[in-house]
């Protein structure tokens, strides 16, 4: 609160102080008194008005003041009104007392989300593992009886196993913090996990997969990062043209390394170039091509923000997509 803002909410109080000593020295000089002694009368009344006007502007401006400082610097700013000590002015105290009441219901209802929250993930999670059983099943039924139809239904069963996986990593996706391990490893360790999981479905695209320069090492979760190479390795066959062509290609750069996973599939639209990475968004390749729930992408990015690397797209139509993910060398923890 500055001295003129403080000046303009008591100016009432100014006025009708004004007010007051032209009256009072009206009706002195109805009595006779002397000028000088009038003058001395209202001299003494303004110094005491103006002192108390001057102590309530700093007591107000004092506390306000270290109210706006202990704001700026928390954290968790529901937590305010637990460590604001309460004024001393009454106008205070009432702000106080509804800022803490108003505070207390906050956190209640952030508390009652945050456990709803919870109880969601768990019910994935159970639900993921439950899924996870009979799947394994027809994958074990598939391999003891032999058919021509057999590698289309191992293509659909797949499908499936990578939807439910994409369900969990989504539900885990907002507790990250809770549930990751850095460690340094080769991209050639996961690049190469990635494409096994999916090998089937890259036979079936009749792929072609070309490395290079993967021996470098990175430092991330590699279990997250194998997720992100599938959803890309999944996009790939989905928008590809022909047979799948696929690189894998890996560069030290200033202030970290990349890594770059190249198609020759049908491209991405200009206008639809700069937001491929937000929820739910499919797109004309998503419309025309495949049955796209446009959370693929989202997922990547939203995992290479909280893991402290970077994802960008480079797309030409018909002309193939390369996407590359950026690992800082020193790597900054998410929150």
């Amino acid at each position: 609160m500055s001295a003129l803002q403080f000046v303009q909410e008591k100016q009432v109080s100014f006025l009708l102080k004004a007010l007051s000593l032209c009256i009072i020295s009206f009706m002195l000089l109805l009595f006779d008194l002397p000028v000088n002694v009038i003058v001395l009368i209202n001299t003494i009344s303004i110094f005491f008005f103006l002192c108390t006007m001057l102590f309530e502007f700093y007591r107000i401006k004092h506390y306000y003041d270290n109210l706006m400082d202990i704001f700026e610097q928390l954290d968790e700013k529901t937590l305010i009104a637990d460590i604001v000590q309460e004024p001393t002015f009454h106008s205070g105290q009432v702000l106080y007392s509804i800022l803490k009441n108003a505070t207390k219901v906050m956190n209640d209802r952030i508390s009652s989300l945050k456990n709803s929250q919870q109880e969601y993930y768990d019910y994935i999670e159970m639900w993921v593992h439950e899924v996870k059983t009979p799947i394994t099943a027809l994958r074990l039924i598939l391999e003891n009886h032999r058919t021509s139809e057999k590698m289309h239904i191992q293509t659909e069963i797949s499908k499936i196993d990578g939807y439910v996986e994409q369900a969990l990593y989504y539900a885990r996706s907002s507790t990250l913090n809770q549930d990751y391990r850095i460690e340094t490893f080769s991209l050639h360790s996961v690049v190469n996990e990635a494409v096994k999981s999916l090998s089937l479905t890259l036979i079936r695209a009749s792929a072609q997969i070309n490395t290079d320069q993967l021996d470098l090492k990175v430092t991330s979760d590699s279990k997250w990062i194998i997720f992100i190479l599938k959803q890309l390795i999944d996009n790939s066959v989905k928008y590809r043209s022909l047979s799948l062509e696929l690189s894998f290609t890996a560069k030290k750069i200033e202030g970290g390394t990349v890594l770059g996973i190249t198609d020759n599939g049908i491209g991405i639209n200009e206008g639809d170039l700069g937001r491929i990475f937000k929820r739910g968004f499919t797109g004309t390749n998503g419309r025309n091509h495949a049955k796209s729930t446009g959370m693929g992408l989202y997922l990547c990015n939203n995992l290479c923000e909280k893991l402290g690397l970077s994802i960008k797209a480079i797309s030409q139509k018909e002309r193939g997509t390369e996407i590359k993910i950026f690992f800082p060398d020193k790597l900054t923890t998410f929150d």
